[in-house]
Order: structure tokens, then sequence, then C-alpha cells
């Protein structure tokens, strides 16, 4: 009796089973796809955990660089400040001042008058700011006669 040939040409296969054809091969490469990503899962997986345990260490590490930094910047910005002559402006101080006024009930209608002092004034400088932008600037020709 003869032989049946297949159609599909005979690859040698790397478990030494020659005989297996292109179908089976491309089903072992899709395999061999499917665990790598399968691997590749369980690794992320497992490395996640081993950074999620460690979350909250790096934050508090985090939080306490930032004080570090924010302390030292405070430090130099208030040092600058001072020998360039600007008065401190703290803005915590300015609010904790604000809510002690509120919480006691203290009127501060008296701030009020001066306020509107200050507030006529800086008018004032505006309104001469502003004419002189509106004022044509002044240009000097001369004037041509042609001799006849």
């Amino acid at each position: 009796m003869a032989k049946k040939k297949s159609d599909e040409p005979e690859i040698e296969m790397p478990d030494g089973d020659d005989k297996r054809g292109t179908g089976e091969t491309a089903r072992r490469i899709w395999l061999a796809g499917v665990g790598a990503y399968g691997r590749a899962f369980t690794e992320a997986q497992e490395a996640l955990k081993d950074v999620t345990g460690k979350t909250s260490d790096v934050f508090d590490e985090l939080v306490q660089k930032g004080e570090m930094i924010e302390t030292a910047v405070s430090s130099k910005r208030k040092d600058l400040m001072k020998k360039a002559g600007v008065p401190s402006f703290d803005m915590e101080d300015r609010i904790a001042k604000m809510r002690s006024r509120l919480s006691r009930g203290e009127d501060v209608a008296h701030d009020i008058p001066d306020l509107e002092a200050r507030l006529d004034a800086m008018d004032a400088k505006l309104d001469k700011i502003l004419k002189l932008l509106s004022k044509p600037a002044k240009t000097t020709t001369t004037k041509r006669t042609t001799k006849k």
C-alpha cells in the first residue's frame, strides 16, 4: 500500500516530533504567546503587591522631604524680603486676624473711612495717569514754503 501524502510540509519541532504540520505549529506559537502574557501578568501582579505595601512609606518619605524643602524655602524667602525691605506678608497671620475679628464680633467699620480715603487717592492718581495718556504727543513740524 502507498502512503498518503499530506499537503502540509513537515517541520522539525524542538521537542523532536518532526511530524507536526503548520497548523499545529501556529497553535503552539499562539499558546507560547498566551503563556508569555500570563507570565508577564503574574509578575506584574507580584510587583504591584510589593509596591502597594511600600506606598505609605514612600508617601511619608515624600511628605517629610517636602516639609524640609518648604522650611528651607520659607526661611530664604523671609531673608530676601527682609534684605529688600519688603514688609512681611504672612497670609496665615492675616487669615487668623480676620477670623479673630469675626469671631469676636469686632466692629470693622472703623477701617472703612481709611479704605475710602485710600481708594479716593488711588482714583485721583489713576485719573492723572489716564489724562496724560490721552493727550496727543506733541510733534514739532516746520512749515515749508516754496519760493516763487
